[in-house]
């Protein structure tokens, strides 16, 4: 971290201007996601509910004041088991707009999306439409897209064109705020660029809870050697043999860290960590949802930056 300081601090009068861009992103998350029914229904304004907070923090930067934001799973829960109450189904269809993810990461919210849509609801999915990786091995689609930061500017595009035809709002008055985004996370990619690059190459190698993390090693040039729960979802379960064999992966890899989710159980991270018979440290990232508000992962800028400095940290020891 410190190098990467140094960096940053070389080219001071491009970077002071940059992170002011950062802290307006920061600033304009805290008021992400979370008008209540009742000053929905007496502001006027058109009503997007976000499956996650990741997309709520999209969709409120790119709409702004034109629209009322709502996310349906709470900050810190887990997208991929988490099942909507019957009030929480209601409100889907009474939505304006319904931003998912798609690709399979709301799977226990796949069923009551489908019947919002057959209702009349305008239910639009972001991660199909942005060029999704396979899980590495297989041909199935991995949603964990939000981690490539170029793809989430192409998605910030994609939502305002979706929210200019759903509600009429201006698409010119959505393009600067698509701008805003897209500047903004630029700033925060470049921050994670020189972050990761102080860790040398050949130790660019990540150990991860479940295979969240293939964009963002493949936008940021690591690897992904393992994961503890097999495929791309956090409900499935590794077998004892699939444990020995990561055990045995890390022994040779030689890696310091383990990175687990905020949304997860560290129970099996920990034992393989047991098994290792060495000190590895077993690092908590929020890869699945942002912070709470004021937290360094409240905005999807702080998620990046956050992850980058996280990742670098565990990989060094520290």
């Amino acid at each position: 971290m410190v190098k990467s300081e140094r960096i940053v601090g070389s080219g001071r009068r491009r970077w002071s201007g940059a992170l002011v861009l950062l802290a307006i992103a920061l600033s304009l998350g805290l008021n992400a996601c979370g008008s209540s029914s009742s000053s929905k229904a007496s502001n006027g304004k058109p009503t997007v509910i976000a499956t996650t907070s990741i997309l709520g923090d999209l969709v409120q930067q790119v709409g702004g004041n034109d629209v009322n934001v709502d996310v349906l799973i709470p900050r810190g829960a887990d997208p991929h088991d988490f099942e909507p109450s019957a009030s929480q189904a209601a409100r889907l269809r009474d939505a304006t707009l319904v931003v998912a993810n798609g690709l399979g990461l709301e799977e226990r919210l796949k069923s009551t999306l489908q019947s919002a849509a057959k209702d009349g609801a305008t239910v639009f999915e972001v991660g199909p439409l942005i060029d999704p990786l396979n899980r590495p091995g297989t041909d199935q689609p991995d949603p964990h897209f939000w981690l490539d930061p170029d793809r989430m500017i192409r998605a910030a595009s994609l939502v305002a064109d979706e929210l200019a035809r759903v509600t009429g709002i201006d698409r010119s008055r959505l393009g600067t705020n698509v701008k805003t985004y897209a500047d903004t996370v630029q700033v925060a990619t470049a921050y994670a660029t020189l972050t990761l690059n102080t860790v040398p190459e050949g130790k660019r190698l990540l150990v991860t809870n479940h295979d969240a993390l293939e964009y963002f090693a493949n936008r940021f040039h690591y690897k992904v050697i393992g994961t503890i729960i097999p495929g791309g979802s956090t409900l499935a379960e590794p077998s004892a043999s699939d444990l020995r064999d990561l055990v045995a992966t890390i022994k040779v890899a030689g890696v310091n860290a383990i990175f687990s989710e905020s949304t997860s159980s560290s129970k099996l991270a920990d034992t393989v960590g047991r098994e290792l018979g060495k000190k590895i440290s077993i690092v908590e990232l929020s890869t699945d949802t942002l912070g709470e508000p004021g937290s360094p992962t409240s905005t999807y800028q702080g998620l990046i930056t956050t992850t980058a400095r996280l990742i670098v940290n565990g990989l060094n020891g520290r």
